[in-house]
């Protein structure tokens, strides 16, 4: 098995089956299986998927164990050589994969392979990052970005000002879509359980990286993802209280090595 396809579902049907369209549709030639976990979804999301895709691996979760752990317990089914961990809301672009593992295959260093990621109107969308510090969560977590919006510290972090058609090594990018080289886990899980939602894709990158796996932008694989930041915008929600309970735990978890 040449690559395992891994994406959870919770409550997004509307997303999932044009996913997993566009999966039959842009996969040639390899050897793949599709595994989705569901996160204890409470609209018709497993009545769809299994009767559209009966021959998929489909984990059906009584609750919302959280995304991490949902992505883990799709990669200890998975039997490919190498992962791709998709959100329900990307759609693949044919010859995309193929492109992707042959590069990995002629490139042993790399553990984590980022596509090119676009939005839905074509422009290109910026998903690739610099480690976080404190100024950056300033001025990404606080009404002073909107103050800034084109400040230095911002478009350094957003990495705005070199060509998205160049491969490159990242520190770390959007978790929406990730290639990995299944020899990179050792056997291990591949996301921190710790991290219900979010930064459980900078936690991820900052370990390849310390064990000495690369972490490469490359744009030849290209992606359609409708990014929706929910943990943005205006006033406080779950997804604002989330992403500051993981930003607590990536601190805690790494402060001696001083990621912040």
């Amino acid at each position: 098995m040449e690559l395992s396809i891994i994406s959870v579902n919770y409550n997004t049907s509307t997303l999932m089956l044009p996913l997993l369209i566009s999966m039959t549709k842009a996969i040639q030639g390899k050897a793949y299986e599709i595994i989705v976990i569901d996160n204890g979804s409470t609209d018709n999301s497993c009545q769809l998927i299994r009767k559209k895709f009966p021959d998929l691996c489909l984990i059906e979760n009584a609750e919302n164990k959280g995304f991490a752990r949902a992505v883990n317990q799709g990669v200890k089914r998975a039997k490919g050589n190498y992962l791709l961990i998709l959100n329900p809301d990307v759609r693949l672009l044919p010859g995309s994969l193929e492109k992707t593992i042959n590069y990995l295959d002629g490139h042993f260093e790399v553990g984590l392979l980022l596509p090119k990621l676009l939005n839905p109107n074509g422009s290109l969308q910026l998903s690739c990052r610099t480690w976080y510090n404190l100024s950056i969560i300033l001025f990404r977590r606080t009404p002073l970005g909107k103050f800034f919006p084109n400040h230095r510290i911002i478009r350094q972090h957003l990495m705005m000002d070199w060509n998205h058609e160049e491969v490159r090594e990242v520190d770390w990018g959007l978790g929406a879509c990730m290639f990995l080289r299944r020899e990179a886990l050792k056997g291990r899980n591949l996301f921190d359980e710790r991290f219900f939602l979010y930064f459980e894709d900078v936690d991820l990158c900052w370990r390849m990286k310390n064990e000495g796996w690369k972490v490469v932008y490359y744009p030849k694989a290209v992606m359609v993802h409708s990014h929706l930041r929910q943990s943005a915008g205006d006033g406080f929600n779950r997804m604002k209280w989330e992403h500051f309970k993981s930003l607590i735990k990536f601190y805690l978890k790494h402060r001696r090595l001083n990621p912040l």
